[in-house]
């Protein structure tokens, strides 16, 4: 727990960049289901996002290659 500190820029219509201490991430708005809007979300932990809002359901995915394994020598 403690204080965290967040801003987010509107860029057009469909995205949404988001910066904090840590990094950031890009947010695009996509179609409705059912009236709920789909958005789909890139982060700097190479980690993407699909969530419907307003449900709670969302399914996340990491980008990054394979994890390196630290070798002996």
């Amino acid at each position: 727990m403690g204080f965290h500190f967040r801003k987010s820029f509107k860029i057009g219509k469909l995205f949404k960049f988001n910066k904090n201490k840590k990094g950031g991430s890009i947010s695009v708005d996509g179609p409705s289901i059912g009236g709920k809007k789909l958005k789909f979300t890139v982060n700097n932990k190479k980690k993407a996002t699909v969530s419907l809002q307003g449900t709670g359901i969302s399914y996340d995915t990491d980008l990054g290659g394979k994890k390196k394994k630290n070798e002996k020598k």
